[in-house]
């Protein structure tokens, strides 16, 4: 009996036949997609946020303080709005010129996903081989049209990054696991939520790494730009929202929703915490359950619903949920998965609303229907979220594992890369080595 999570089950490389030719085309159609978008709108290859990555770290090679204006020269527009320590990290980007490091970026995160999709779906017991290549090809193509990830590519975001150093840190285990995480905290506070998750987990030694490497990014700030550290972090820059946008209707987090909806700020707090607290819950059942991908999607997601404020690119970690339906739908065989990836992709896809103008509009959010629906609209991801976090709690409860023996080892699924540490009933030298099966049998037709 087999997990996800082990590399156990000789069935992991077996998908669906039309995967092998359609995963492959569907990847090619993703690309030329995006290769018609970008020569018909060339403002699509601006990057502009990544310019603003350039731009703090010019100010400060050039001693110059970062949050007093932005890209523009203008106080109130594309201004810096991350640690000193991201700061730090963009550094070589100013010793390149713009139009490189926009390729650079491109090339990069297309590498990033790639590699991202590769890592979780080998986590879940797949092959080098031509069935990964195909599997690989069809969810990148589908998840590179994602509109958080077309979104992404579209403004030189970071989020890619975020995803690859968390998928990195928690589909392995390690002496220094933990490293990723909190270096993707230093970048983008949001990511700290994994720290909570780890500890749920009980991988302590990881949380203790990664607490201590996020705050070691803090001192590296402070010891780099003091100024401009104590700016952020004691003088309120880090939680400034005004900062980021003025647009009531660009916050597409939870605490937006009840701002636009007359709600105090402090009942958006304690919403916001509240569903992290859930998702972190659920999530550590996938955890144990064997399902290491859809808990690390249910966490991100719910950094970015919990978040005081959420771009829709934020929601880069429907990746990681598009990877785990793909498995269960074209490995496992569920017909449940396999619909439910084909109806995410719909709802979230980066296709065009319109295409007056120099850039599209593109996306369920660029929807203005009016009305009360133009309050409700942009806290779809959120919906969706909790469509995810519902569907995963009664899936997961259905496939318990079954009980075993008790003169037998259990194997869990605690690292998440197929390692097993073993809980042992009996004697650990005596026992037998079995791992109980949290889902359903390979070719099986039930449960995403």
């Amino acid at each position: 009996m087999t997990t996800e999570t082990t590399q156990d089950n000789t069935n992991t490389n077996i998908i669906k036949p039309w995967v092998r030719r359609g995963g492959p085309a569907v990847a090619a159609l993703a690309l030329i997609a995006y290769v018609a978008a970008y020569a018909h709108w060339p403002t699509l290859r601006m990057q502009v946020d990544l310019m603003v990555y350039r731009f703090a770290a010019e100010r400060l090679l050039a001693g110059l303080d970062l949050y007093s204006t932005g890209l523009t020269g203008n106080h109130t527009e594309l201004l810096f709005i991350y640690p000193p320590f991201a700061a730090i990290c963009a550094t070589p980007l100013a010793l390149l010129d713009s139009t490189t490091v926009q390729w650079l970026w491109l090339l990069g995160m297309a590498a990033a996903l790639t590699y991202a999709v590769v890592r979780m779906l080998t986590s879940m017991g797949m092959r080098t081989g031509g069935a990964l290549a195909s599997l690989t090809a069809l969810l990148v193509g589908m998840i590179a049209w994602l509109e958080p990830l077309r979104l992404t590519a579209e403004l030189g975001q970071i989020n890619v990054v975020l995803l690859v150093l968390v998928v990195v840190d928690l589909l392995g285990r390690g002496k220094w696991s933990g490293i990723g995480i909190g270096l993707a905290a230093g970048l983008k506070l949001t990511p700290a939520l994994f720290i909570v998750y780890l500890l749920v987990i009980r991988r302590f030694r990881a949380a203790l790494v990664a607490t201590a490497t996020f705050a070691a990014t803090v001192a590296l700030g402070f010891a780099v730009a003091p100024t401009d550290s104590v700016t952020f972090w004691l003088r309120g820059r880090f939680d400034d929202v005004n900062r980021i946008s003025h647009d009531p209707f660009a916050n597409t987090s939870l605490s937006g929703l009840l701002l636009r909806l007359h709600g105090s700020p402090a009942m958006a707090t304690v919403a916001s915490i509240a569903v992290a607290a859930i998702a972190v819950v659920i999530a550590a059942m996938a955890y144990r359950r064997g399902h290491a991908v859809l808990a690390l999607a249910i966490v991100g997601l719910a950094s970015a619903a919990a978040s005081p404020f959420s771009w829709s690119h934020h929601w880069v970690w429907f990746a990681p949920l598009v990877v785990h339906l793909g498995y269960r739908g074209y490995v496992a065989g569920s017909r449940a998965a396999a619909a439910s990836i084909w109806l995410l992709a719909a709802l979230l896809g980066g296709w065009f609303v319109f295409t007056a103008g120099d850039t599209p509009q593109a996306g369920l959010l660029s929807l203005h229907p009016g009305g009360l629906w133009t309050e409700i609209l942009p806290v779809a991801y959120v919906l969706v979220f909790a469509v995810t976090l519902i569907g995963s709690a009664v899936w997961l409860y259905a496939v318990r594992p079954p009980m075993i023996s008790n003169t037998s080892k259990v194997l869990t699924p605690a690292d998440t890369d197929g390692s097993r540490s073993p809980i042992s009933s009996t004697s650990a030298r005596s026992a037998t080595r079995i791992t109980p099966m949290p889902h359903t049998p390979s070719g099986s037709a039930t449960g995403p």
